[in-house]
């Protein structure tokens, strides 16, 4: 990996949607006049009642819109069963919860199929419709995750930019391996799993299926017996975003610290709301951005994420500016 750029960019902050157009002028959307724009964001397990509105997607269409560029919205199949499994069912869900022409602005696609990029050794399949795409906007919802500590850009693109077998293999990649020699049977691990995966008396046993990859067993640890298959899904999601932008010309992030919820936004019941609002960021590192928006949590819930989901959530931030993105940034007010 490369080391972790020591230079800043600049994050827009604002309170008011109102100004939020004007946050996305000053982060260079007039550059992609003419150009075919993916806004990548995620519309919602049905259920939820926290997830991005359609008149906020309407506010980020209309800038790209009013730049000259040609936006569409743009989310994947999950991994895991339900209506959004499938893209006829995701495009349902979509509509019912009002992405749609008649309501954003521009058409909505969900995509299935994916093209291979390497990241440090590890190969993803990036939906193609963001790999062929220049240009690119990440809209994200900022909230809980119990897997990832939190989910806000590198998250978005991490899990939501890639086919369902790269959404598998980015979470079986952190299922916990034991080594026996140093594993004393005390069952920590299984106490702190909280997908029920790992069971422990006589004998250590684990149901991969089951196991999410969130890495609280092996924090838990006292021996040191537990380590990850290959990587924490921190920086699987890290490595995955990565990909995702691989080639790009500009991308342009969008967060909302709006309805910030314990859990994430395919949950169809989230948990309560464990901050409350703040406002919009806009920048061009998914590292800076998601940075700010802990920054801007901490100031008014210190450690909110990892008190509810029990997992560190700066450490996606931490793996993407090891990747050459950076975390370090100037808040710009609006």
């Amino acid at each position: 990996m490369r080391e972790a750029s020591d230079e800043s960019t600049t994050v827009y902050f604002t309170e008011q949607q109102g100004r939020l157009a004007d946050a996305i002028k000053l982060s260079g959307v007039s550059g992609m006049a003419g150009q075919i724009v993916p806004v990548k964001l995620h519309m919602g397990e049905p259920g939820n009642p926290y997830i991005i509105r359609p008149e906020l997607v309407r506010t980020v269409v209309s800038a790209l819109l009013d730049a000259g560029a040609k936006p569409f919205l743009f989310d994947t199949v999950v991994a895991y069963p339900g209506e959004r499994s499938h893209k006829a069912g995701y495009e349902e869900v979509a509509r019912r919860h009002g992405f749609h022409r008649e309501a954003v602005g521009c058409d909505v696609v969900i995509g299935e199929e994916g093209v291979r990029v390497v990241e440090s050794d590890v190969a993803f399949e990036v939906a193609t419709e963001l790999h062929r795409a220049e240009y690119m906007v990440v809209l994200s919802h900022v909230k809980g995750h119990m897997q990832a500590g939190f989910g806000g850009a590198i998250k978005n693109l991490g899990m939501g930019g890639v086919t369902k077998a790269s959404k598998r293999r980015i979470h079986h990649m952190s299922v916990p391996v034991r080594d026996a020699d140093k594993c004393t049977l005390c069952g920590l691990c299984g106490e702190v799993c909280p997908d029920n995966a790992i069971t422990v008396d006589s004998e250590w046993h684990i149901d991969r299926a089951a196991c999410g990859g969130c890495g609280k067993c092996v924090q838990a640890c006292k021996t040191g017996a537990m380590s990850f298959e290959r990587m924490s899904l921190a920086e699987g999601l890290a490595l995955s975003a990565k990909a995702c932008v691989a080639g790009k010309t500009v991308v342009i992030y969008v967060s909302s610290l709006h309805n910030i919820s314990e859990s994430c936004d395919c949950d169809s019941r989230p948990g309560p709301i464990i901050c409350p609002d703040i406002g919009y960021l806009v920048g061009r590192d998914m590292a800076a951005i998601d940075a700010a928006a802990l920054d801007l949590v901490d100031a008014v819930r210190p450690g909110v994420f990892r008190q509810y989901t029990g997992v560190e959530p700066r450490e996606q931030v931490s793996h993407a500016a090891a990747l050459g993105m950076t975390d370090r940034y100037t808040l710009c007010r609006l």
